[in-house]
């Protein structure tokens, strides 16, 4: 079973999981446990969105383009965070 298969299963499967704890669950204090799946779900529908991409002519290396700027840039914030953290 390829990994997109595994992820389009638990991606349909967090869905319906938080639609149906929307409508059943009353209290209040649960919202926040359900927007956590919705928010966890549309990252992994994004991501099967950018797959698409990649195959796109124009896109595709684009994003290519784009992700390895992403690993930089969070490299880079990773030493502006601990010279902060050392400075205070």
């Amino acid at each position: 079973m390829s990994p997109w298969n595994r992820t389009d299963q638990t991606m349909y499967a967090m869905l319906a999981v938080a639609v149906i704890l929307r409508y059943t669950l009353t209290d209040i204090n649960h919202f926040d446990w359900i927007r956590n799946v919705y928010a966890v779900d549309i990252v992994l529908f994004y991501l099967r969105i950018l797959q698409l991409f990649f195959v796109e002519k124009h896109l595709g290396p684009k994003i290519i383009m784009i992700r390895r700027m992403v690993i930089q840039l969070v490299f880079i914030l990773k030493l502006i965070l601990v010279q902060v953290t050392v400075w205070y």
